[in-house]
């Protein structure tokens, strides 16, 4: 199930090489973790507990999908906002790749999506 946020472009009007959209509600997906994972995390001094977090529970998140790479990007527990990259496997299938907390501008841009439609 695709959501997109009001005032983001629709599937239909992305270019052919990436889209992105803001999701507000979840999508069916399955997540696999490797040692690689957890050792990108780490080196990010990101847990894996925020990325499933922001994976499964934060709304709304923004997601860029660029070929067959995905970069979700949302609040994680502590409020921080988090961009986690995954590598499409299979349909609907990712192995998570790495992840990091956003900074400088990157905050104020991801932001002003995020809170799009908000008063």
């Amino acid at each position: 199930m695709i959501v997109a946020a009001a005032g983001l472009r629709s599937l239909g009007e992305c270019p052919l090489t990436w889209c992105l959209q803001m999701y507000t509600r979840s999508v069916d997906e399955e997540y696999r973790w490797d040692d690689e994972s957890y050792k990108a995390l780490a080196a990010n001094k990101v847990t894996w507990q925020d990325v499933v977090y922001v994976l499964r529970y934060a709304h709304p998140k923004i997601r860029q999908h660029i070929g067959a790479v995905l970069r979700i990007i949302g609040r994680g527990r502590d409020a921080q906002l988090l961009a986690v990259t995954l590598i499409e496997e299979g349909d609907d299938q990712y192995l998570v790749v790495t992840a990091r907390h956003l900074t400088g501008a990157e905050i104020t841009s991801a932001e002003a999506l995020l809170n799009r439609g908000q008063p």
